[in-house]
């Protein structure tokens, strides 16, 4: 068999997986990574204290309350559910919103695709097994619904 066909079969074989792998680092470039455990131990302590002793579930939900001039306001709310209470929850008092505010945008990072980053709800739900879940809302901004300037939080 003659060398030179051996050598251009292997050169284009090498070439194909080559880009076979590329492509499939670049598909797993484009999918969010997952939150550091740091960051999601940092939420939680940040409204912890304000926990029952028996809960079934506690979640954060940063909102996106006004937008204006280039500047998004957000609202954050702490909330819990004890054991067979009403799905709506209850809110979390001392609960260190803006540390939770900051966190929570930080995550941002995380999301690859710039698009993502403009989300207008994040809901973070903990569970007292230790399970989380990150979830992001892309639902248009209700003005009408905003509160005071002076409760929300502004990020640029």
């Amino acid at each position: 068999m003659n060398r030179s066909f051996v050598a251009a079969t292997l050169l284009a074989v090498l070439m194909l997986l080559t880009a076979a792998v590329r492509a499939q680092d670049k598909a797993k470039a484009d999918e969010p990574q997952p939150p550091d455990p740091k960051v999601l131990q940092t939420v939680f302590d940040a409204f912890a204290p304000g926990l029952p002793e028996k809960w079934e579930s506690a979640w954060v939900v940063v909102r996106e309350v006004r937008q204006a001039g280039g500047a998004r306001d957000y609202l954050v709310d702490c909330m819990y559910r004890e054991p067979g209470g009403d799905a709506a929850g209850k809110p979390i008092t001392g609960c260190d919103r803006k540390t939770v505010f900051e966190k929570v945008y930080g995550l941002n990072r995380n999301l690859p695709d710039q698009k993502q980053r403009y989300w207008t709800s994040a809901t973070l739900r903990y569970m007292p097994d230790g399970k989380f879940e990150l979830k992001y809302g892309y639902e248009p901004v209700d003005e009408s619904k905003a509160p005071p300037a002076a409760k929300a939080k502004k990020k640029q």
